[in-house]
C-alpha cells in the first residue's frame, strides 16, 4: 500500500511478522509510558509552585504540559486573558518553571523541536 503524502513524497507500508509486529507495539508501548511518566513528573514539580492551565475554564490561563512527540513542552497558556502573557515573559514564571525543572530534567530554552520563546521543552 501506499499513500501519498506530498506531490514528491510517499510513504510506503509493508507487511512485518507477527514477532515484530508485537516488538513494534511493545517499544509504542513503553515510548508511550516514558512520555506519561516524565509529563507526571514535570507537573509535580510544577504544580506546587506556579498556577497550571485550567482548560476547563476561559479564565484558565497557566503553565501548561504536554506531550510533544518524544518530549515534553511546559509553555504558557494565556487562555481567553491574553494579557496573562506578561507573567510568563516579565513576571518570572518561565524562570521559576526553568529552575523548578532544572532540578530534574535537561530543560532546553529553544531549539529545532522548540522555537518558540513561550516554550521549555524537558
Amino acid at each position: 500500500m501506499v499513500l501519498a503524502e506530498e506531490e514528491e513524497a510517499s510513504t510506503v507500508y509493508r507487511p512485518v511478522s507477527a514477532a515484530q509486529a508485537k516488538s513494534l507495539r511493545q517499544e509504542a508501548r513503553g515510548a508511550k509510558e516514558g512520555a506519561i511518566h516524565l509529563h507526571e513528573d514535570a507537573v509535580e514539580a510544577l504544580r506546587p509552585h506556579v498556577r497550571m492551565a485550567d482548560w476547563s475554564r476561559d479564565d484558565g490561563y497557566g503553565v501548561a504540559v504536554d506531550v510533544v512527540r518524544d518530549a515534553v513542552s511546559v509553555q504558557w497558556w494565556p487562555a481567553a486573558v491574553p494579557e496573562s502573557l506578561a507573567l510568563w515573559e516579565q513576571g518570572g514564571i518561565r524562570q521559576l518553571c526553568m529552575a523548578l525543572l532544572s532540578d530534574r530534567f535537561t530543560v532546553s530554552e529553544g531549539d529545532e523541536r522548540t522555537p518558540d520563546a513561550m516554550m521549555l521543552c524537558i
